[in-house]
């Protein structure tokens, strides 16, 4: 009878585990749901302008500095929700200096569909073509590269729920800020497209977005580390200011700063074109009105 009571309570701890398991497994999905609410709808529109500071970097008393000067750009961007329920969205950024790189520009759509890739063309002003870019786990970093910066075009885009399954590794605090650290790994489907296994995210538990992001490469190294700073509310759209993506492998730290920002403006659904990259006063007169938006 002991025998037989021992096995019970062997089969209930097990059984609960598992409950236990699957509950915090949802619970985290649930999290990142609210996570991709928070970013993709609460705004449908936005007008940016950023400056994006990358060197090669040393570590010295435990402090990182440039080892060489930094390759400075200033870009402007304009995205715009589409599609059915405005789930998809198009996006578009111009170079604005140096004036060597003025007017190379990057189109992107963006499709909420899990497994649907996004779309990506390249507009190189020096030689006047438009190139169709594929983000792949076998690009090189360069060749995906967001403007020769450390992030890459999969950075730059939004992250599918369905392309991911997640677990809550543990809860602290982050930045003073208690927060959610929960893990991202790719499915079989994705994990063939990306050149991460897996992402640890710190959210912020009060107002759900991400805070800290170490990203592993398929062979489970620490790859790449984001950091959000300077984090404030404008618009009704939390936002950070400084954004820091930093490579362990090559050991190059980009720095983005947001220089100016606006939401909800109306956006031409035909200045997220092609048309835009290559047409300088087409691309011009529509961006003036859309500056008087920034702030």
């Amino acid at each position: 009878m002991k025998s037989l009571q021992f096995i019970f309570q062997i089969f209930s701890a097990v059984f609960f585990l598992m409950i236990s398991s699957s509950l915090l497994a949802e619970s985290a999905r649930d999290i990142m749901i609210k996570v991709d609410k928070i970013s993709k709808e609460s705004y449908t529109s936005a007008v940016q302008k950023m400056k994006l500071s990358t060197c090669k970097y040393s570590v010295a008393q435990k402090q990182m500095r440039c080892a060489e000067n930094p390759r400075i750009k200033v870009i402007e961007s304009v995205q715009k929700d589409t599609g059915v329920d405005n789930k998809d969205s198009r996006s578009i950024a111009i170079i604005l200096e140096p004036v060597s790189d003025k007017g190379i520009g990057m189109l992107t759509y963006d499709y909420d569909a899990p497994g649907k890739d996004s779309d990506t063309w390249l507009y190189l002003s020096a030689l006047g073509k438009v190139k169709r870019m594929i983000a792949s786990s076998e690009e090189s970093d360069e060749s995906g590269s967001f403007f020769g910066t450390e992030f890459s075009i999969e950075d730059m885009e939004s992250q599918k729920i369905d392309d991911y399954t997640y677990k809550i590794l543990e809860e602290g605090t982050y930045a003073k800020q208690p927060v959610w650290i929960i893990e991202s790994v790719p499915t079989p489907e994705r994990a063939r497209k990306t050149r991460y296994g897996k992402t640890i995210s710190w959210i912020d538990k009060e107002r759900f977005i991400i805070l800290k992001a170490n990203l592993y490469n398929r062979y489970g190294k620490l790859y790449k580390q984001l950091i959000m700073r300077d984090v404030e509310e404008i618009d009704n759209v939390w936002v950070s200011r400084k954004v820091t993506m930093n490579n362990l492998s090559t050991r190059r730290v980009t720095n983005m700063e947001l220089l100016s920002v606006a939401f909800n403006m109306e956006v031409p659904d035909e200045f997220l074109t092609q048309r835009t990259l290559t047409d300088f006063a087409f691309r011009e007169r529509n961006l003036n009105e859309l500056r008087t938006y920034i702030k």
